[in-house]
């Protein structure tokens, strides 16, 4: 792997780095391309919806350690 390309993927926002992992993901799954698409616009939804507070992030260790 290029450091350059880690380098810069390390610099996205948390946020960004997820989209991108999930891409690259997508990019090598083996399912149908429509469903491939789907999900990757369902993704970039979820991020849209969160970015303009649409939806709200839940800290994961807040969620299971509720009282």
């Amino acid at each position: 792997m290029e450091q350059a390309l880690l380098d810069q993927a390390l610099a996205m926002s948390p946020n960004e780095r997820v989209e991108f992992a999930q891409l690259i993901l997508a990019s090598i799954e083996h399912e149908d391309e429509k469903i491939r698409e789907k999900w990757i616009t369902e993704v970039k939804e979820r991020i849209d919806a969160v970015k303009t507070g649409k939806a709200k992030l839940i800290d994961f260790d807040s969620l299971y350690h509720e009282d």
